[in-house]
């Protein structure tokens, strides 16, 4: 599978959202704010009431569903936790320019077989986009392709937390899929993504690195077996200190490390991985790689790190969520 697709038309601005489930919300807010430095949102997403809601600051990011809104950024919301029985990932949102790109994305996907439907009103307004298509991957998973976000400024400055966003989006997921030609076809052919890398592991086992921005992956493809859903989220800090300071936090308050700081070969992102409160790992970094057209697709082979990064092994990579 080649790493450069037919069409690359779609001018996509990273992943601008995540949405996760969690028996517990509460337990996210704490875990997001107390350690990863989120914050709750000011504004939430859906219908507003009139005037200006001043709820406690207990209250504050959380819904009347339950659900829990954090932002990281000027953007109102990056990461929801909808309450549910079964915790993990409901939902990524990919990000397009306009309403006209996200007309386009319809016809494009429609022309190729795909199942998508354009938000309603409704829903529009619950994640808080101006405009909004709805499919899923040939895993499951389901994305969301949106335009015009709303914005309601920055955090405060003086927390000493920042998350390098922008252009690049908010991060990276790593997705686990059974049919990993179906999603490579998917993601490379039809949606217009590159493929950076590649790492195989093993009998039927490997993870594929793919972009759609020049941060060096912006959805990673990882195959282990016949588990579907998120692997990890990892958020990118601005700076090496910020990174060590959640490391800290996260030390302060047991949660479980499941590696610990390293630099990765391929993207050559100094992080660490933690384990989160819905199964699936976030891993917290700083200094991913960007690339260019002219980076060449290529498979990568021997250690996965240039140091550190103890406990990141194949076999871990296989827990998580499924």
């Amino acid at each position: 599978m080649s790493g450069r697709p037919a069409d690359t038309t779609l001018p996509w601005r990273g992943i601008g959202y995540v949405g996760v489930g969690a028996p517990d919300p509460a337990a996210w807010r704490t875990f997001a704010t107390e350690v990863c430095g989120l914050v709750p949102a000011q504004v939430l997403p859906g219908p507003r009431p009139r005037g200006v809601p001043e709820p406690a600051p207990e209250a504050r990011g959380i819904a009347p569903d339950g659900s829990l809104y954090l932002k990281m950024d000027a953007r109102q919301w990056r990461i929801a936790v909808h309450p549910a029985e079964e915790p993990g990932l409901r939902y990524v949102g990919l990000e397009l320019p306009g309403s006209g790109d996200v007309s386009r994305a319809l016809d494009r996907l429609s022309a190729h077989g795909i199942e998508i439907r354009a938000g309603s009103e409704e829903e529009c307004t619950a994640r808080g986009v101006g405009h909004l298509a709805i499919l899923n991957d040939p895993a499951g998973h389901r994305l969301e392709l949106f335009a015009t976000p709303l914005e309601d400024g920055e955090p405060d400055p003086s927390r000493g937390v920042g998350f390098l966003t922008g252009g690049l989006g908010m991060g990276h997921v790593v997705l686990f899929v059974s049919d990993l030609e179906g999603a490579l076809d998917f993601y490379l052919r039809v949606l217009g993504f590159r493929r950076s890398d590649y790492m195989t592991f093993g009998p039927d086992a490997s993870i594929h690195f793919l972009r759609c921005t020049p941060r060096h992956h912006s959805i990673a493809l990882l195959k282990v077996g016949p588990a579907s859903g998120l692997q990890h989220l990892m958020l990118e800090m601005r700076t090496l200190d910020q990174v060590g300071l959640a490391l800290d936090r996260a030390l302060a308050a047991s949660i479980p490390i499941r590696s610990g700081l390293g630099r990765h070969r391929n993207d050559g992102t100094v992080s660490f991985y933690m384990q989160g409160p819905s199964g699936f790992d976030v891993e917290i970094g700083w200094d991913g790689r960007l690339v260019g057209d002219d980076w060449v697709d290529h498979e990568f082979t021997g250690e996965g790190d240039l140091w550190g990064h103890h406990g990141l092994t194949a076999e871990s990579l296989e827990s998580g969520e499924d």
